[in-house]
């Protein structure tokens, strides 16, 4: 539908949907729900998530002073993130975000954005991996391809560094660390790093796919492909432990 055509349908004017479309407006939750009946949605169970988050638009404290540089796009995919009680992360050429060491954030994003400001992207992602939603636990379940794990950088101590923390994080009661080896066989879905979020008391998923464009929302059910990956190629933890602790003596100490 064009918007003119949507915005009758929704019962509201075309320019203020444009804007909510485009983040540049907020819709309240009345709105929200109404938007999603009428685009025959609203049965979907992570939808009562997306209605209630719309009564605390700004998202957690943290989120907020990072609102100005952020696009519409990425403050809501971190806003859906900051609900989730589950999140599940694959990496391929880099280790996912939520499972950065410091040293390895402030290496490589220079090297991806010239131009960004390194300590306000170590502070999101920090915060990012610090929030406990409403206090709550919750899970983070990795799976890095090794090849991101023996990417050569210019300061071999920094992935030594990282190495190190996914050893550290692996023994938290909340995270799993799992690794795929060097030789598993690779496919077209195992191409791009993406997530899968879930919400209590929700049997709906979100999935997000990082790509150099940024991350974003698909409508593809990736649940199938994570199973695939998991059960397929990854390792278990205790094998994925030995696997990093190898790597970490085959580099270089500093």
């Amino acid at each position: 539908m064009s918007y003119d055509e949507a915005a009758v349908q929704i019962g509201c004017r075309s320019d203020w949907l444009v804007r909510v479309e485009t983040g540049f407006e907020w819709p309240s939750p009345v709105e929200v729900e109404r938007m999603m009946d009428r685009y025959q949605v609203r049965g979907s169970m992570v939808a009562d998530v997306v209605i209630d988050l719309a009564s605390r638009p700004n998202g957690p404290e943290w989120l907020s002073t990072h609102a100005e540089r952020l696009k519409p796009s990425t403050r809501d995919v971190l806003l859906m993130e900051s609900e989730a009680s589950v999140i599940r992360t694959y990496g391929v050429l880099t280790v996912p975000y939520l499972a950065r060491a410091e040293a390895y954030v402030r290496h490589i994003a220079p090297r991806i954005d010239p131009d960004c400001d390194v300590d306000a992207e170590w502070h999101l992602l920090d915060s990012r991996q610090r929030h406990r939603p409403g206090g709550r636990r919750r899970d983070l379940d990795v799976i890095v391809d090794e090849g991101a794990l023996t990417l050569q950088l210019s300061e071999p101590e920094v992935m030594v560094d990282q190495l190190r923390h996914l050893l550290d994080l692996s023994m938290r009661p909340d995270t799993t660390i799992r690794v795929i080896p060097r030789g598993a066989p690779f496919y077209e879905a195992r191409a791009n790093p993406f997530d899968l979020l879930e919400f209590p008391e929700v049997s709906d998923r979100l999935a997000l796919v990082h790509s150099a464009l940024g991350t974003h929302f698909t409508t593809v059910d990736l649940t199938d492909t994570w199973n695939r990956i998991e059960e397929g190629d990854a390792v278990p933890p205790e094998e994925s432990r030995a696997l990093i602790r190898r790597l970490i003596d085959e580099l270089p100490q500093g």
